[in-house]
């Protein structure tokens, strides 16, 4: 069974990924990509990939009553839930169903575009960079995150290898997808590449901490395209892949979960 390298996932994975992954993982990385962009009061910001729209309300703090925010997806799924969710002190937030490549505003319409852990599932990635462009003003800026290599991210790695060994690699193809736009001279060659100017790029390390491994793991899994071959694997085989991740960090465990560190790139450039 081959897993989804998309990440396009329904309503109920949605509301999986907000409840599981957002807390754990992906909250903390939108914050610390909005706080990377220096998003400010009164900006017209866009999120795009915006998921369940972890940085655009990060964001829409930031930019404040005057601020205007603004989240697209292409998966309907995310921004059913992204709706749904309570709104957040600050901007006001317009959630849309749309494609990166044709980004439905004029030209020069944002002050700011965020796309966090989203280009490296884009198949056609400069297109969106230059949508992403188009739709900024002059001396506007994109902040883009892009996770670093999957072996320096070391519950990431031990996860594909113990889907990989035991369920099998198709199956860890969905998690493996997240780190294919990882090479820092290839992300500077892209936005280079794409007129961008001022390039500005940093590895922020992120020490997170999950809650016990033994519960998380296959609820992370339930949240991801991982999901289905999972669930397919015999019960010995779902069991010793969590076995193997909670072992893996073991003498990194306390009672309430285990701190691990996370570390992506923050790309930040100008029109």
């Amino acid at each position: 069974m081959t897993a989804s390298t998309q990440w396009q996932l329904a309503r109920e994975a949605a509301e999986r990924y907000e409840e599981i992954l957002v807390p754990a993982i992906l909250g903390p990385a939108a914050r610390a990509l909005v706080e990377f962009a220096r998003a400010r009061e009164g900006e017209a910001v866009l999120d795009v990939g915006c998921g369940t729209g972890a940085a655009a309300r990060d964001a829409a703090r930031a930019a404040g009553q005057t601020g205007r925010v603004t989240g697209v997806d292409v998966n309907s799924g995310m921004i059913e839930v992204a709706g749904s969710l309570p709104p957040v002190e600050g901007a006001a937030i317009e959630w849309l169903c749309r494609s990166a490549y044709e980004l439905p505003f004029g030209e020069e319409s944002f002050d700011l575009v965020l796309c966090a852990q989203t280009l490296q599932f884009l198949q056609e990635r400069q297109l969106a960079l230059e949508e992403m462009r188009r739709v900024l003003k002059t001396g506007g800026r994109v902040a883009a995150s892009l996770w670093c290599d999957i072996r320096d991210n070391p519950y990431f790695h031990a996860l594909a290898e113990a889907v990989t060994r035991h369920i099998g690699a198709e199956t860890a193809l969905g998690l493996q997808a997240a780190f294919r736009l990882s090479r820092e001279e290839t992300i500077r060659a892209l936005f280079i590449g794409n007129g961008y100017g001022e390039l500005r790029m940093v590895v922020q390390q992120l020490d997170l901490e999950l809650p016990p491994l033994l519960d998380f793991v296959p609820r992370h899994i339930s949240a991801t395209p991982m999901a289905a071959g999972f669930a397919a694997a015999s019960p010995e085989e779902r069991q010793a892949v969590v076995q193997e991740v909670s072992e893996k960090f073991a003498l990194c465990a306390s009672e309430g979960g285990v701190r691990i560190p996370f570390r992506t790139h923050l790309i930040q450039a100008v029109k």
